[in-house]
């Protein structure tokens, strides 16, 4: 999930998020099909980063293709502190997703119900007035709008003037770097899981990757209304709109529609075995302890050279830092709190980046941090285990 001012504020798991970049991500395709129709690159730009004038001239697929990350990290169970790209494409992401939900809602109705998670018809009603004020209550500023601004200044005068925004090279180069960027990632297709469906994914890949498009397929899914258990992680229904308002109550639980074959039990069989618990940690706001494996020293040592040179399986290595040792992911962020699985830029100076003494500390640290963020993948399945036993 991606925070700002020390965790303090996060970005909601919630309808209007998944709107917001749901919306965005249709506008870009179809600006990119279109694009490859005519064999020719949008003349003005086009694509949801539009709304950033800096990053206006990103290409379309990598503009997709930074949405998606954005998303994923998003979905992440741990704490990510954003950064100022986030921040400038879920800014974009809103202004987009209001725009078309305001001037289009005949065409907007339509791809929210073939998507993986259609919003309840109260979400899409509220959807116009509370888009701008989802990024306003997660971010205060709109720096990354001035950033274009600093390339028609004086060198010393763009340098003071960032200076008194706050705002260092590093914290911008971010920006700089998604400008640059001709190419879209490998981790695309995982990165678009939860926004597309497993079909649109497929279907938008040859837009992304090619330089022509797919011929499109229907989807036509019937969906119903259910709820889902961010405790457990599982969609659960069909069940009536009294009763999945009425669970809402609980803040673990939100309303959702899903395919019939998109739930992962009955709403029968989730009060039987599961409410109770979902509602009794709601009220006692509990915290599921952090249990880490043993582990042998030689495999301790064996990891942590690993770690050190080319990195663990999922990427992670442990670099040696000015004052000590430091946990960083394949992705550029630095593990700042293991108990919680929050990790952050390398520059973020709110929310520093925890250094450890030892190389062997920094591994603990990141063990931790694996069964933290495990935590929920865990409960979902001892969750399924428990229905599927009738326990």
């Amino acid at each position: 999930m991606l925070t700002c001012y020390n965790h303090t504020l996060r970005l909601p798991n919630n309808d209007l998020t998944y709107l917001a970049f749901r919306l965005a991500v249709q506008e870009t395709l179809s600006d990119l099909e279109l694009s490859l129709d005519l064999n020719e690159e949008p003349d003005p730009p086009t694509g949801f980063l539009t709304e950033v004038p800096f990053l206006e001239q990103v290409p379309l697929p990598v503009q997709i293709d930074l949405l998606a990350a954005t998303w994923a990290q998003q979905r992440q169970p741990r704490l990510i502190q954003a950064s100022l790209l986030d921040a400038a494409i879920i800014y974009a992401a809103c202004t987009t997703a209001s725009r078309l939900a305001t001037d289009s809602p005949e065409l907007v109705i339509p791809f929210l119900v073939a998507g993986p998670r259609n919003p309840t018809p109260r979400a899409l009603q509220k959807a116009q007035g509370k888009m701008d004020d989802l990024f306003d209550e997660f971010w205060d500023d709109q720096d990354f709008l001035m950033v274009s601004d600093f390339q028609d200044m004086h060198p010393d005068q763009a340098r003071q003037l960032k200076q008194q925004l706050g705002l260092p090279d590093e914290y911008l180069q971010p920006l700089y770097d998604a400008l640059g960027r001709g190419r879209v990632s490998g981790a695309i297709s995982a990165n678009l899981q939860g926004l597309l469906t497993d079909e649109e994914i497929q279907d938008a890949l040859p837009l992304i990757r090619a330089p022509w498009p797919p011929e499109a397929r229907l989807v036509n899914d019937t969906f119903c209304r259910g709820i889902e258990d961010e405790y457990h992680g599982l969609l659960i229904g069909p069940c009536d709109e009294v009763a999945a308002e009425q669970e809402a109550d609980c803040r673990f639980i939100v309303e959702i529609s899903a395919a019939k074959d998109g739930f992962d039990c009955s709403y029968t069989e989730w009060i039987d075995h599961l409410r109770e618990d979902v509602h009794r940690i709601a009220d006692q706001h509990e915290v599921v302890p952090v249990v880490v494996p043993g582990e042998d020293k030689e495999s301790i040592r064996a990891a942590i050279n690993q770690a050190q040179s080319a990195g663990l399986m999922d990427g992670t290595r442990i670099v040696s830092r000015d004052d000590g040792w430091g946990v960083v992911d394949e992705d550029g962020y630095f593990l700042e709190d293991p108990n919680v699985a929050a990790w952050v830029h390398e520059d973020d100076e709110d929310l520093p980046a925890m250094v450890f003494s030892t190389a062997e500390e920094a591994y603990s640290a990141y063990r931790r941090s694996c069964a933290a963020g495990k935590a929920r993948m865990r409960r979902r399945e001892e969750a399924l285990k428990r229905i599927s036993n009738g326990e």
